[in-house]
């Protein structure tokens, strides 16, 4: 499915009582340490979560667990398997948007994620990297968020960008975080709704790259000065006055 010098996610099929079941299985090399800890961590949170949706009727948002590997050399985590594969990916393959029907399709996507993220919130998770990179799209054309973290392979050019913190050193999905986080490294479930306002931006102009100030690429410290500067994205041709609205309220 995807390959990165941080690891790389298979499509497998797990064999089960019986039945094949097609699967997303994720590995990463382990001499990244940045990318050791995101896998543990994600694995954590994917527990937590299925613990918690085993107790709950309601429909998740979230991918789903279905497995650890962990006793063997390479560790594993199962996953179902989205065969249409992310958001980001289906919104550059769309070639117009005008159509009312495709965006009340796209922003029910939207709503999913938004059910997603209070799903963490209850559970008291925050995500960090809200994008319509990291939401899948199933079969049954759910979006689901999860986090794929070779995102930071696959669009590391432009998305994400190395932090200017003293005895940091990892990459960050600037355009998407919150001043706070930036300036900080906290995250919190507030921190995550401002991502969710970049991934509607993501959705109303089909999966361009968030722009501010008129540049899609900027450094640690252009971004820190834009947003304390009060400067947001501006609302993107054909978008809805309402949908801008819910941005801005966002950020």
């Amino acid at each position: 499915i995807g390959e990165g010098m941080f690891g790389q996610v298979r499509r497998a099929q797990l064999s089960t009582h019986g039945r094949r079941l097609d699967v997303a299985a994720k590995t990463v090399r382990v001499e990244d340490s940045q990318s050791y800890r995101d896998f543990y961590r994600e694995a954590a949170i994917l527990v937590a979560v299925h613990q918690q949706r085993n107790g709950d009727g309601r429909k998740s948002h979230i991918i789903q667990l279905v497995g650890l590997i962990t006793k063997s050399v390479e560790k594993y985590i199962l996953l179902e398997y989205a065969p249409k594969g992310d958001l980001l990916g289906f919104l550059r393959r769309i070639g117009n948007i005008n159509e009312e029907d495709l965006l009340g399709n796209l922003l029910g996507y939207a709503v999913h994620i938004a059910r997603a993220l209070q799903e963490l919130e209850r559970l008291r998770i925050a995500h960090r990297d809200v994008a319509a990179r990291n939401v899948l799209i199933t079969a049954d054309d759910v979006a689901k968020l999860a986090d794929f973290g070779l995102a930071r392979d696959v669009y590391a050019t432009t998305q994400y960008v190395r932090a200017n913190r003293p005895g940091v050193d990892e990459l960050l999905p600037l355009k998407w975080m919150a001043l706070e986080s930036i300036e900080t490294g906290e995250y919190t479930c507030e921190s995550d709704v401002w991502s969710f306002g970049v991934l509607l931006w993501e959705i109303a102009t089909l999966g361009k790259d968030p722009c501010y100030d008129g540049r899609t690429q900027l450094s640690f410290l252009q971004m820190v000065g834009i947003l304390r500067q009060g400067i947001r994205m501006k609302r993107p041709p054909g978008c809805p006055e309402d949908l801008y609205r819910l941005m801005r309220a966002c950020w």
